[in-house]
């Protein structure tokens, strides 16, 4: 029976499994809805930012001011870094280790500096006794806050070029290694777009076109770096509902597997008791007929020993 009992309580630990796993993956894909939804308004907020950056950049023109000369010094560096963005938490399948390992490729071919995001990261680093220099950042959770994200910012003003590798998403079943390069420019605007924008440009601008110019260096970065926290966060987001899904699955498995040695065990412990019944029966019919034995030979035995009358 104590093998019955313990069968039924790790069916009953298989569903609360289930019913956790379940609860899980319902909230990640309403997770995934508002990501995407996050997604698409800052995808619409950097076109509306290239669009006045390039109202800006025709007047800086037509004011001959130099654009070079109006870019933060960052512009003309030649300080190259590449950066792994990895989690805190280690629940999201080997994409960690697939970008540290585009990150140790890349920063050795392109010979940059190296900065890593992320205790996975640090921790894979330390893992391999890797002994050439690379700084490191830890956020508090896998997702940044605003503080968190102005400092990693200005740790990146001193370099002409950074380039982060992040979990990028493709699909539900598949997250790949994603980069962008953060200091990229807004790029130029066609002729025909040009001439559109020409009627636009009798606009008075406050501050100074230079310092707008150093503005839109800087906002651009931010807004690019917000992209890859959300699509990061899309991709997390969908390994974790993978993983979720995939254990419901698992778990489904291994109830129908459980219920059927509970049946086994069940049908065993039932024949074994049937075993048992014929057993004892056989015995007491086996009991009878010797006490009727005896008590046959115990008469005969009787009427032997007794007096014959004439």
């Amino acid at each position: 029976m104590s093998q019955i009992s313990d069968i039924k309580e790790q069916i009953n630990d298989l569903i609360t499994f289930k019913h956790i796993s379940a609860a899980f993956t319902e909230a990640a894909a309403v997770k995934l809805k508002n990501i995407r939804s996050a997604f698409e308004r800052n995808d619409h907020f950097f076109e509306e930012i290239t669009h006045i950056y390039h109202l800006v950049e025709i007047n800086v023109r037509q004011a001959n001011i130099n654009m070079n000369a109006a870019s933060p010094s960052s512009s003309t560096s030649t300080r190259k870094l590449s950066v792994a963005f990895t989690s805190n938490q280690r629940f999201f399948g080997s994409i960690n280790n697939e970008i540290m390992n585009y990150l140790l490729q890349n920063s050795k071919r392109y010979q940059t500096e190296r900065f890593v995001i992320g205790t996975t990261g640090i921790n894979y680093l330390r893992a391999i006794n890797f002994k050439e220099k690379f700084n490191t950042l830890q956020f508090a959770q896998d997702t940044p806050d605003q503080k968190e994200i102005e400092e990693f910012l200005n740790i990146t003003v001193n370099f002409g070029q950074v380039t982060i590798y992040y979990p990028r998403f493709v699909s539900f079943l598949k997250q790949e290694v994603g980069s962008v390069d953060l200091t990229r420019k807004i790029p130029p605007v066609g002729e025909k777009e040009k001439e559109k924008l020409k009627e636009e440009i009798n606009l008075i601008f406050e501050p100074e076109l230079s310092i707008m110019i150093k503005f839109f260096d800087t906002e651009v970065r931010s807004i690019l770096f917000k992209r890859v926290l959300l699509e990061t966060n899309l991709a997390r987001t969908a390994a974790r509902l993978l993983s979720m899904s995939q254990a419901e699955e698992r778990t489904d498995y291994e109830i129908k597997a459980k219920k059927s040695e509970l049946k086994k065990v069940i049908r065993s412990h039932t024949n074994t008791k049937l075993l048992d019944t014929f057993s004892g029966i056989k015995k007491w019919k086996h009991s009878i007929s010797t006490r009727r034995t005896l008590a046959e030979m115990k008469n005969k035995v009787f009427f032997l020993e007794s007096p014959q009358t004439i």
